[in-house]
């Protein structure tokens, strides 16, 4: 058996063993929470080794900053004009997150206007935050969307996420290999007539919905956390593309189960706990590559 089929196994017992824990342990794992965190795990699990194919890790360092200012406008602007803050979220980190892939790919210095970008988001996040809780007073949403707490969604927040999941699955199931190759090969994909403009545009698409939805509902720790370890671990040891999406995603799902377990058991924000979870199976992995090799 290839090792990736290993790894897509042991991912496949992630989910079943999700459902029974919930059944069976109701008090630590509630079937809201642990829908929310793992379906926020395999999101990010599968997006992250693409990012690092694309060599856009720069990228996936600015999304959380352009998510926490997209929801703090989110929040802004549905007191000010009415409407949802999550859908007024979800438009506002579109925009953004195209900006600054269209920076990108038209060469500009991924470094320079990277930096550029997160000082931005984060100076204006700071304006916006400090204007919303000395003229609203909302001291409690702002606090949720920095911290995080899975424990506070609702069966709302835990159905979008449950389609969110379903759907960009889906889309990067069907679709990994020619975003790696992509990333891999640049201009050669385009002149062997891959229509590469469709695939980044989508690409982009999906990384301002799913980076404002889970800033919402899990909080910006939690959001710069999946984005980058998974995918990063995933990366050290893996030899194929699939397989190392496949680890990613084993990586973030059990660390947002044992994460989950860890919060609730010893009373610890579950955000921070899988946050630890995925660092020190970084650390195994990175140990153990050094010790044994590939």
């Amino acid at each position: 058996m290839k090792i990736e089929d290993i790894y897509l196994s042991m991912l496949g017992l992630s989910i079943p063993l999700a459902i029974i824990l919930s059944i069976s342990y109701p008090s630590y794992f509630n079937p809201i929470w642990m829908t929310v965190l793992l379906g926020s795990a395999l999101i990010y699990g599968i997006i992250g080794p693409i990012l690092s194919a694309k060599n856009l890790l720069f990228l996936a360092g600015s999304i959380p900053h352009s998510a926490l200012l997209s929801a703090s406008m989110g929040i802004l602007l549905s007191m000010m004009i009415s409407g949802s803050n999550l859908v007024w979220s979800i438009i506002f980190n579109v925009i953004l997150i195209f900006t600054i892939g269209l920076v990108i790919h038209r060469g500009g210095d991924p470094n320079k206007y990277t930096s550029i970008f997160i000082g931005t988001t984060a100076s204006l996040t700071v304006i916006v935050l400090y204007y919303i809780t000395n003229h609203f007073y909302l001291l409690t949403s702002v606090e949720s969307i920095l911290l995080g707490d899975p424990l506070l969604s609702t069966r709302s927040d835990a159905i979008l996420i449950f389609v969110l999941t379903a759907i960009t699955l889906l889309f990067f199931g069907l679709t990994y290999k020619e975003h790696i190759y992509i990333g891999i090969t640049g201009e050669e994909a385009k002149l062997a007539g891959l229509r590469t403009e469709i695939y980044e545009f989508f690409f982009y698409l999906f990384l301002g919905i799913t980076s404002a939805t889970l800033m919402k509902i899990v909080g910006f720790i939690l959001t710069h956390v999946f984005i980058l370890i998974p995918g990063a671990a995933g990366s050290l040891v893996a030899r194929k593309s699939k397989e190392a999406i496949a680890l990613s995603m084993n990586i973030a799902a059990y660390s947002a189960i044992i994460g989950l377990f860890l919060g609730v058991f010893f009373n610890l924000s579950p955000s921070g706990t899988t946050g630890i979870c995925m660092i020190a199976i970084y650390i195994v992995i990175n140990v153990a590559k050094k010790v044994y090799g590939r």
